[in-house]
């Protein structure tokens, strides 16, 4: 079992508050001796990463977090049905690099995720990350490579490959009547939750039955998760458990992390606390631990609910000043999300394997399923990612 690592918060000059974890070591110079891949030294002005170069360890520049000011590239094509014509939407002005502030409700996103192109990506032999984006007037479309802009460090028995993953969910989110729970009996959802704005897939607070010592534990406090919360799964596809706010993770200069894949925008860990924006609070989970995270994560964690406008609900998100819904991730369970606040839109293609699966807006189930289809399955056996058959 790898070690766990614990976060701590720095507060910085800015209107968003940066997280880095505790791997951080002040005392480090480019070209100067460090000790474990993937950790982070220098500070928040000059970010370094531990990197093997030929057969040493040594720190070096982390990667900048790339301007927003060239947004994914969208092609203005026109979707034709037999009644009307819904044309992809332009794309918005690109926000400031810093900027914090709300979604305007039901904008299209395409200026909310970065161009990677000048990432360092992987490492040598590594694709960089790719995303497309594009919009009409209901939906939201995502396409991505899957791969992560900053150097790979092995968590899992697992190597890093592209994926082709196309993620599709509502322009206009609604809350739903009950939230969609993605754990039921203490049985948790296994498969794709959301995505972050760097084109990663985003899962659940939890692993799988496998090893048997630790079933369904906390990947975080297990300490399977790399400097920037994600490691590789079956299909050797990279998904993130946690996301950290850091320049070394390219989300830290990013309003917004993410979508859920019932629509809603994932947040960092400062918020709004009126309409403009200027005035910002840190917000928390509701959750509190009881028992031990290692197993059976969900047994381990009680919420508690709150007045405090900045504890955060059971889906791990709140009401914004404007009125809509938006969850936030943050370094406490559940990191990114309790549940689905809305209806999550039944995904295809790669992008649904392994995907809970999901009813339609009619008919919507009270609980995340995983679908027993998965090819992952037969191709990797019983792995710590292993599919979830029913949650009854």
């Amino acid at each position: 079992m790898f070690k766990s690592f614990k976060i701590i918060a720095v507060v910085v000059a800015s209107v968003l508050a940066v997280i880095i974890p505790t791997q951080q070591v002040s005392a480090a110079s480019v070209g100067g001796k460090c000790s474990r891949a993937g950790i982070l030294g220098g500070s928040a002005s000059n970010p370094l990463i531990c990197t093997k170069v030929g057969k040493k360890l040594k720190w070096q520049k982390a990667p900048a977090l790339p301007t927003q000011t060239s947004p994914v590239a969208t092609t203005a094509t026109t979707v034709a049905t037999t009644t009307t014509v819904a044309t992809v939407a332009t794309v918005p002005v690109a926000i400031t690099s810093g900027t914090s502030g709300l979604l305007t409700i039901g904008e299209c996103p395409t200026a909310r995720f970065p161009n990677l192109s000048g990432s360092v990506g992987a490492g040598s032999g590594y694709a960089k990350p790719t995303i497309s984006v594009s919009c009409t007037d209901s939906v939201v479309t995502v396409s991505s490579n899957n791969m992560i802009g900053y150097p790979f460090v092995a968590k899992t028995p697992h190597a890093l490959a592209t994926q082709s993953y196309t993620w599709r969910i509502a322009r206009n989110p609604a809350v739903a009547a009950s939230p969609t729970l993605i754990v039921r009996n203490g049985m948790p959802t296994m498969g794709t939750l959301g995505f972050t704005t760097t084109g990663l897939a985003l899962f659940g607070p939890t692993e799988g039955p496998i090893p048997a010592s630790t079933p369904y534990g906390d990947p975080n406090y297990n300490g399977l998760l790399d400097t920037c919360g994600g490691h590789a799964g079956p299909g050797d596809a990279y998904h993130n458990h946690v996301l950290y706010q850091v320049a070394a993770c390219n989300l830290n200069s990013l309003a917004v992390l993410g979508y859920a894949i019932d629509g809603f925008p994932i947040y960092g860990p400062t918020a709004c606390l009126n309409v403009a924006c200027t005035s910002t609070g840190t917000v928390r989970s509701g959750y509190t631990k009881i028992g031990n995270p290692a197993t059976n994560v969900w047994s381990a964690y009680s919420y508690t609910a709150s007045s405090d406008a900045l504890v955060l609900d059971t889906c791990n998100g709140r009401t914004q000043p404007d009125g809509s819904y938006g969850y936030h991730a943050v370094t406490a369970f559940p990191y990114i999300l309790g549940c689905l606040k809305g209806t999550a839109t039944v995904q295809s293609g790669a992008a649904a394997a392994p995907m809970p699966a999901m009813t339609n807006n009619a008919g919507q189930s009270s609980d995340v399923r995983a679908s027993s289809a998965s090819p992952f399955l037969s191709k990797e056996g019983l792995s710590v990612y292993c599919v979830i058959n029913s949650l009854n």
